[in-house]
């Protein structure tokens, strides 16, 4: 280090500097990108040639539907298998993406609305946990790219971006080992804040009479795949949330302040 605070220089922080846990993830967040937009890629690749071979099937067998209208001189292109394909790609596409939408993936991510802005069903949780030991916290979902932004919600490396949780009990790790409450509930993911456990068979045999079901055998997983999107619908919502995740990555910096550090050797 410069003995002159004005020669100290900025920006270059010793090479066996410790990385921040926000720069590690940031890194992993870039690399799943490109992982899925590897699959995409691909997808978009099986699409061109399933309606390829479609289309030459039709032209090849008379099978219906008709093949396109031979070119014109009027409309020299419109014949033309590649029109044809372009012409049917879309839904094609869609249709893949739909069938993909109800398979596991390697990376996950919630596909809801902010998590601010969702209402939460009146439950009264503190009073509950007792009987039913805060069991929704042991259920498997997917963070948000709102929630990645935060740095709060600690989510597991191995399995982006599902929640993190313990082995020891199968917890949360922001659940409390000794009370099953949350200790980071102010920054709860949309999952938590919009779940309504009273009807859901895992947590409780008869919500009403307030007996809780068998616990666990087992680890509980719910990674967004219910209800709430039929698998058009998902894909959709899917492909949004991944250029918002990307966008959040394209705007975010490695340094958020400058630092000091050691004058680089000449």
């Amino acid at each position: 280090m410069a003995d002159n605070e004005d020669e100290v220089v900025y920006g270059t922080a010793a090479s066996d500097a410790p990385v921040t846990r926000a720069d590690f993830e940031r890194a992993i967040r870039s690399l799943n990108m490109s992982d899925l937009n590897l699959r995409d890629g691909m997808l978009n690749i099986a699409a061109r040639l399933v309606a390829l071979t479609d289309e030459l099937t039709r032209r090849l067998d008379g099978v219906e539907p008709l093949p396109a209208e031979p070119n014109t001189p009027a409309k020299p292109k419109e014949g033309t298998v590649e029109a044809a394909v372009e012409g049917t790609l879309d839904a094609t596409l869609g249709t893949i993406h739909a069938n993909d939408a109800g398979t596991p993936t390697r990376v996950s991510l919630d596909l809801g609305p902010p998590k601010y802005e969702t209402t939460s069903p009146m439950i009264p949780c503190a009073e509950l946990i007792p009987l039913c030991g805060a069991r929704c916290c042991t259920l498997s979902f997917a963070l948000s790219t709102e929630d990645l932004d935060e740095g709060v919600i600690r989510w597991d490396y191995g399995q982006p971006y599902l929640i993190r949780q313990r082995a020891s009990d199968g917890y949360c790790v922001h659940n409390d080992p000794d009370s099953h409450g949350c200790t980071v509930h102010q920054h709860r993911p949309r999952v938590c804040r919009g779940y309504d456990c009273r009807k859901d068979k895992r947590i409780w045999i008869d919500y009403e009479q307030r007996i809780p079901a068998p616990a666990p055998q087992g680890k509980y997983e719910d990674k967004g795949k219910g209800s709430m999107f039929d698998l058009l619908e998902r894909a959709k919502a899917r492909a949004f949330v991944i250029k918002r995740e990307a966008l959040s990555i394209s705007q975010s910096y490695a340094d958020q302040a400058p630092h000091k550090g050691p004058k680089p050797v000449r």
